[in-house]
């Protein structure tokens, strides 16, 4: 038998993900005492099940670990992305919106530690740290440090298997930050080289290339990367780019080699990757860097104010000018955006586009 009336199937909106990170510290606050208790009484293990069930809910894609608080006073939470830059981006907002709480660390990254004393085990082998040697060339273009390294068991394993080994490692001593700023080409060698260090005595080596060269790092998001397009086109949006700069050089550059079809980064998480056009002709020749950057200036302060975005970059175009956006909020960034331009007297035909395929259609005009 059909039924001659259905009743109507209710969408569930997606949670942006500003209310999913507000939602988690709400969470964390409630249980942040029995949590402390149970690391103290050693029964740590039994809070992986609650706690992984809540991070697939809110934040799915990420990783996380309980550790010693700052200084070694109390204890820590680590919210990771996992050295892929779109979700560190998120996991630096979810970082600045945690709450003070008594005895509690937290981070948004996995912090340097020791490696003294670990054991990890990889196709059924057993591998100490004290037997990694490694050499290091200190490479003067890239500012990072290039690497051999050799093991004593990397002759029997797969060569998957023998990045998957090295890089735990190395995150483990350097955090994860430190390895992405740190280390530049690695090579595995078959034999230890005669100038070859323990592995263990990279990160004070690193602190001594740092002394002495003076090469600054920067977490993701805060250095400027400049850009350029050699040749302009229509094949897609963003074809007509000259030159931009941006501090997400990686969804510039997945964004091209899609040209255009890019798969949502953010997919997931309730937050969105967006850019405002505007046709170039508006910003006074000579001064269109300058004028463009007033422009992100105040939307930056807005987004502050709000707390639910954050400006990535911008560019120039043959025929139009951008801003890119991180949005945290859905809407409610939107309506943070459309305020600020709606100041700003830019000329008819200013659209927001999202990066993703996905959301094409969600294109609208300012």
């Amino acid at each position: 038998m059909f039924s001659l009336f259905k009743r109507p199937v209710a969408i569930k909106p997606e949670l942006t993900f500003k209310v999913r990170v507000q939602m988690f510290w709400e969470w964390y606050a409630a249980v942040s005492d029995r949590f402390f208790q149970a690391i103290e009484n050693k029964k740590c293990s039994s809070l992986a099940g609650e706690v992984s069930a809540k991070v697939d809910e809110l934040l799915p894609g990420f990783a996380w670990v309980f550790g010693p608080g700052e200084n070694g006073i109390g204890h820590s939470f680590t919210l990771s992305g996992e050295g892929v830059l779109h979700h560190q981006l998120l996991a630096m907002f979810w970082h600045s919106q945690a709450p003070k709480l008594a005895g509690w660390t937290f981070y948004h990254s996995r912090q340097p530690g020791t490696i003294q004393g670990m054991r990890m085990d990889i196709g059924g082998k057993a591998f100490d740290p004290i037997e990694f040697w490694i050499a290091a060339i200190p490479n003067r273009e890239s500012e990072k440090v290039d690497l051999v390294a050799w093991h004593p068991l990397f002759g029997s394993l797969p060569e998957r298997e023998r990045w998957k080994i090295l890089f735990l490692f190395l995150d483990e001593l350097l955090g994860e930050f430190g390895t992405q700023q740190w280390i530049g080409e690695i090579k595995i060698n078959d034999q230890k080289l005669a100038e070859a260090m323990p592995l263990h005595e990279l990160q004070t080596y690193l602190k001594s290339i740092e002394a002495e060269t003076g090469w600054k790092k920067f977490l993701p998001g805060e250095a400027w990367v400049g850009y350029r397009l050699g040749q302009q086109h229509q094949r897609f949006m963003r074809g007509d780019v000259i030159v931009g700069s941006t501090k997400n050089p990686k969804l510039i550059e997945e964004y091209l080699e899609a040209e255009g079809e890019l798969s949502d980064p953010l997919a997931g998480t309730g937050a969105d990757y967006v850019f405002v056009t505007f046709e170039s002709g508006f910003l006074p020749p000579g001064k269109e860097s300058e004028t463009r950057g007033l422009i992100e200036d105040a939307i930056a302060g807005a987004f502050q104010t709000d707390s639910n975005g954050r400006v990535l970059g911008g560019a120039l175009g043959t025929q139009n000018a951008y801003i890119d956006l991180m949005l945290f909020d859905g809407g409610n960034s939107l309506e943070t955006v459309r305020r600020v331009l709606a100041g700003q007297n830019l000329p008819a035909g200013t659209s927001l586009n999202y990066f993703a395929k996905e959301k094409r259609g969600h294109r609208f005009v300012l």
